[in-house]
């Protein structure tokens, strides 16, 4: 049975942006990263710029949670993620949150995106908070800083200096997160089922190789 669901963790510089968009459409999935940043976007009032650059402070995701429980769901490509029980509800429960207490809310998002199926999910601690659930492939892109440097240099016309401190503040921002917000090493092997490293591979070889894996994924059924 195809895994129902492909979470994908990505490292900057890796190619694995590419790559899950290329498995969504072979498999006829829907993709999960900017699409979510825009809708909260969307429902916060601000720019999606203004999501990427706060979507890890914690007062950001307050924010964004408060604006979400004044409406009935939330609406990706016309599918529901989430309903709403009441608007005093949610703004009772996110006025007495505090940093620690947001995973409960993410993780939320994340199960109910899972539970329809057919999807592939970029970041969002989606490895964690989908670790138990069957028909899930959890799949990390890597690659040395070096190569990934040269990779996103190229891709976004900067200087390689720029490029690899770019990369080496977007692996420590991470890594600082999920260990603090979600208590886990993002980049454990046994947080994957398997790990792709980039380096030598090409995207197209490396995205047959997540194919071939989510064919033989047991989904539970």
């Amino acid at each position: 049975m195809t895994a129902s669901v492909v979470a994908l963790s990505v490292q900057t510089g890796s190619g694995g942006f590419a790559m899950a968009h290329r498995i969504a459409e072979k498999l006829g999935y829907r993709y999960y990263d900017w699409e979510i940043t825009s809708e909260a976007a969307t429902r916060a009032g601000v720019s999606p710029n203004d999501v990427i650059a706060s979507e890890r402070v914690p007062g950001f995701i307050e924010r964004v949670m408060r604006r979400l429980g004044a409406a009935s769901a939330v609406s990706i490509d016309g599918t529901a993620v989430f309903a709403d029980p009441s608007p005093q509800v949610w703004n009772t429960a996110i006025a007495s949150l505090d940093s620690d207490s947001y995973r409960p809310v993410i993780e939320r998002v994340v199960e109910e995106l899972a539970d329809q199926g057919k999807a592939v999910i970029v970041g969002h601690a989606a490895q964690w908070t989908l670790r138990d659930s069957p028909g899930v492939l959890r799949v990390l892109v890597t690659g040395s800083v070096p190569q990934r440097a040269a990779r996103l240099s190229e891709e976004q016309s900067i200087d390689l200096k720029r490029a690899e401190t770019l990369i080496k503040q977007s692996d420590k921002d991470r890594s600082e997160l999920l260990k603090r917000v979600y208590h886990f090493d993002w980049l454990a092997a046994g947080m994957y089922d398997i790990t792709i490293n980039t380096d030598r591979l090409d995207v197209d070889f490396a995205t047959e190789l997540v194919l071939q894996a989510a064919n033989a994924t047991y989904s539970g059924d």
